[in-house]
């Protein structure tokens, strides 16, 4: 191939828009692609959706820019946002651009940030008219940024092919009337469009006791109950017990 046909090759490759909008690495099995569209609308809702948004906000800021060092995130709408918190799971927050309180100027600042950032994390301060849908979902269509939204007003907004959500959540480190919060465990699920089907789903902590967001590989092994020598639920082939009570042991 011509030299020339190499170089513009290459440089076809550098302007290409990215496949993803990266994720942490835990949080790929969950997302098809192993990341978000881009130019894509996200919804966050159900208990837990503050910390699904720290979570997108970091594995961006983290993994994402040209050279996959680390990209820009900005978060909209939202004064209470953790950034100690996003940092623990990764964020750079000198990466992060911060508008508290827009007001009623918020699409504006979405519009201005689409050109810069690979997501947005907002929470809309009321429910957003077809307009304003239209305009901010084609801008982020043309610059490639995702939008995740959280908050009351989250579910209203139009073409939004993916959700996520968590279930099934366990704090560890408290004891009887006492201790420390120290983790969480969840389930994170996907729906939508982009998730088909029964959607997909994946066991993590958010976050683990070190502040980060790894997969929880804790086997949760069935009770077996044991009355006469004979189990009244019978356990699946080739699973251990986790308690077996036989009698005449105290």
């Amino acid at each position: 191939m011509p030299e020339a046909a190499l170089r513009d090759l290459s440089a076809a490759l550098e302007t290409a828009p990215r496949a993803t909008v990266p994720v942490l690495p835990a949080l790929r099995p969950v997302l098809p692609g192993g990341g978000l569209r881009p130019g894509s609308v996200v919804g966050l809702g159900g208990p837990g959706a503050a910390s699904l948004g720290l979570a997108l906000v970091a594995g961006v800021s983290r993994h994402g820019g040209e050279d996959g060092t680390g990209g820009w995130c900005g978060v909209v709408g939202l004064p209470d946002f953790g950034v100690a918190a996003a940092a623990g799971m990764g964020a750079d927050p000198g990466r992060l651009l911060l508008a508290d309180d827009p007001g009623d100027r918020w699409p504006d600042v979405i519009a201005a940030l689409s050109e810069a950032v690979e997501l947005i994390l907002l929470r809309p301060p009321e429910r957003p008219g077809a307009a304003a849908v239209r305009r901010l979902s084609a801008l982020a269509r043309k610059h490639g940024c995702a939008l995740a939204l959280t908050g009351p007003f989250a579910g209203d907004w139009p073409g939004t092919r993916l959700r996520l959500h968590l279930d099934d959540l366990a704090w560890e480190g408290l004891g009887t009337g006492h201790g420390r919060l120290t983790g969480r465990r969840v389930q994170v699920i996907a729906e939508g469009r982009d998730a088909p089907g029964a959607g997909r789903r994946t066991r993590l902590w958010l976050p683990a006791p070190d502040g980060t967001v790894r997969p929880d590989e804790t086997a949760r092994r069935p009770l077996e109950l044991v009355s006469a020598g004979a189990p009244v639920h019978p356990r699946p082939s080739g699973v251990p017990p986790l308690v077996r009570v036989e009698e005449g042991i105290a």
